[in-house]
C-alpha cells in the first residue's frame, strides 16, 4: 500500500489534479493518461479529467448517422474506463478549481486552453511527442514558459531547445504485463502491424511496406489491427477492427516479427505490447522506439522511410534463428521494465517537486 502522505509530508487528497484532454477517443494518448489518473487515484490524490465539449456541425451529425446505418459507427474512447470525475467545458475557466490545483495539459491541442486558463493553478504540459509536420499553433504550443515533463528522454532537447526552460521530468508510460504476454502453445509465424491512417504514422510507408513483404514471402501470414475501417489495399491480410485486450495479444502472439513505420512517436505503446508479447519489433528510427528499442539487443531499427531496410531485417531475422531469440528474448526484459507501477512513481516525485502557483520547478529528467 502507498501512503496518503507524499516525501514532502503533503496530504495527497490536499492536492488537486486535473488531466485535460482534447477529447476521447481511442488514441493510445487517452488511454494512457485514463491509466495514470485511475492510479493516482488509488494511490490517494484527487483526480479528475476534463475535455471540451464536443461541438458537431450538421455536417458531421449528418456523416456520423450515415455511419450508424451503414454500420460503421464510432466506437467509444476510453475515457468511459476512468473511474473519477470527467468534466466538460467550454472555457475551463467555467469549472471549479481548488487553490494551486494542478492543471495538466496532455498533449498538443490541450496546450491553448490551459495557457488560457485564468484562476490561480499551477499549469504543467505534458508531452507525448510532436506532429511529424506541426502547423504554427501545434509548434506553439510547446515554446513559451510553463512547466513540461514528457515521455521520452529522446524528447528533451527538442522540448528544451523549443522552450528555453529545463524539462522537469520525464515520466514513460508502463505497460501491463497481466494483460500483454507471451502464450503458450501459439503457433508464431506471421509478421503483424498496427494501421493508423494518421500522417505520424506514415500509413503509404505501412501499405507499401506490407505489399512488398507479401511479394516477397507470400507464404508468411500478415496479421493487422486498427481502430479503422479496412483498407483496400490490405484485403490480402487477417485484419482486426478494434480487438479487446485478449484478441489484441493473442494477435501479437501470432507473430514472430512486429512492423513500425511511424515518423514521429512520443513513447509507442504497441511497441511495448509486442515487445511483451514476445514479438520482435522492426522499427523506424523515430524518437520514441529509440526510446526502448537497442538495435541489435532488443530489436531492430532502422531509418524513417527507408522500406528495403525493412525487407533487410526481417530477411535477417528470418534465416537466424539465434538471432530471433536473443532479440525476442532482450525485448521481453525491457518490456518487463516499463511497469506502470514505475510510471507512476516517477509521476509522483515530479508532482511532488511542483511548487504552489508557477514558481521554479527542480530539473527531474536524470531521475
Amino acid at each position: 500500500m502507498h501512503s496518503l502522505v507524499n516525501s514532502d509530508g503533503e496530504d495527497r487528497a490536499q492536492r488537486a489534479l486535473t488531466f485535460v484532454l482534447p477529447g476521447d477517443g481511442r488514441s493510445g494518448g487517452v488511454r494512457v493518461t485514463v491509466i495514470m489518473a485511475n492510479l493516482l487515484l488509488q494511490r490517494g490524490y484527487s483526480v479528475r479529467i476534463a475535455c471540451p465539449n464536443k461541438r458537431e456541425t450538421m455536417r458531421s451529425k449528418i456523416g456520423r448517422l450515415a455511419a450508424f446505418w451503414q454500420g460503421q459507427a464510432t466506437t467509444a474512447g476510453f475515457l468511459h474506463e476512468f473511474t473519477g470525475t470527467v468534466a466538460f467545458y467550454d472555457t475551463l475557466d467555467e469549472l471549479d478549481f481548488r487553490e494551486d490545483e494542478i492543471v495538466i495539459a496532455v498533449g498538443t491541442y490541450s496546450v491553448p486552453d490551459v495557457r488560457a486558463l485564468a484562476k490561480p493553478v499551477t499549469k504543467l504540459r505534458f508531452n507525448h511527442g510532436f506532429p511529424a509536420k506541426p502547423n504554427p499553433l501545434q509548434d506553439q504550443a510547446w515554446r513559451g514558459s510553463m512547466p513540461t515533463i514528457t515521455v521520452s528522454n529522446t524528447l528533451v532537447a527538442r522540448l528544451e531547445e523549443m522552450s528555453g526552460e529545463p524539462v522537469i521530468a520525464v515520466v514513460p508510460n508502463g505497460i501491463d504485463t497481466q494483460q500483454y504476454f507471451p502464450e503458450a502453445g501459439v503457433s508464431r509465424t506471421g509478421i503483424g502491424a498496427v494501421f493508423n491512417s494518421h500522417p505520424n504514422k506514415a500509413p503509404e510507408d505501412m501499405l507499401a511496406l506490407l505489399e512488398m513483404v507479401r511479394q516477397r514471402w507470400p507464404e508468411i501470414p500478415q496479421i493487422v489491427f486498427s481502430t479503422e475501417r479496412q483498407p483496400r489495399r490490405l484485403r490480402h491480410v487477417n485484419y482486426t477492427r478494434l480487438p479487446s485486450v485478449a484478441a489484441a495479444r493473442n494477435i501479437y502472439n501470432r507473430c514472430r516479427i512486429w512492423l513500425l513505420t511511424s515518423r514521429t512517436e512520443g513513447l509507442p505503446g504497441v511497441v511495448l505490447e509486442a515487445m511483451a508479447c514476445g514479438c520482435i519489433v522492426i522499427s523506424t528510427d523515430n524518437d520514441g522506439s529509440l526510446e526502448i528499442l537497442r538495435h541489435n539487443e532488443n530489436g531492430l531499427v532502422v531509418q524513417r522511410g527507408d522500406l528495403p531496410a525493412f525487407l533487410e531485417q526481417i530477411d535477417s531475422v528470418l534465416k537466424n534463428d539465434s538471432l530471433a531469440q536473443r532479440l525476442a528474448a532482450g525485448a521481453l526484459e525491457t518490456a518487463q521494465s516499463f511497469t506502470w507501477s514505475r510510471a507512476a512513481d516517477k509521476m509522483e516525485s515530479a508532482l511532488a517537486r511542483v511548487p504552489s502557483g508557477q514558481g521554479r520547478i527542480a530539473n527531474l529528467s536524470q531521475s
